[in-house]
């Protein structure tokens, strides 16, 4: 019903304004990626894409930009996952305020399609997306192959690559 809605309403402002909106809403089955993974896949991707950092970590404290992108990424993902900021902020040793303007920057990179952060953004998604996590010993429940990440994160990458 609300899907129908929204495909109303854009479809009403698109013929009174000759503009094409694009709605994210998120689903109602969303499974939160823990904060480790996330932070395993960012150190992944940045070690993959930057083979000099493969000592570093998120105790690391740099101003080297290649790294401090993936980092202010992950938080804002990770922020959008619904943990907070003060959250985010100590498991990666920083604080909450690193935190606000890590969201911040990657929101100004998204609305100006940034390609760096944009980059980023999307190799870590699609990280997260393949992600296969830990098979547990209790076995005996129903297979879940999903994806953990939410089809929003979609929605948001074919807009950021149009």
């Amino acid at each position: 019903k609300q899907k129908a809605q929204i495909e109303r309403f854009k479809n009403k402002f698109y013929r009174e304004h000759n503009i094409k909106l694009y709605v994210l809403a998120p689903t109602s089955f969303k499974v939160q990626v823990d904060l480790e993974i996330y932070k395993k896949i960012t150190l992944e991707c940045v070690v993959k894409d930057h083979p000099k950092y493969i000592d570093y970590d998120f105790e690391t404290k740099t101003k080297e930009r290649d790294f401090i992108t993936y980092i202010q990424v992950m938080s804002f993902m990770a922020h959008n996952d619904r943990y907070s900021k003060t959250a985010i902020g100590k498991s990666i040793f920083r604080n909450h305020a690193t935190i606000i303007n890590s969201c911040k920057i990657v929101n100004n990179g998204i609305e100006t399609k940034d390609k760096d952060i944009c980059r980023v953004l999307e190799k870590i998604q699609t990280k997260i997306n393949t992600y296969v996590g830990t098979i547990t010993k209790d076995i005996k429940g129903k297979d879940d192959t999903k994806s953990v990440s939410d089809p929003i994160w979609d929605e948001a990458r074919r807009f950021i690559n149009s």
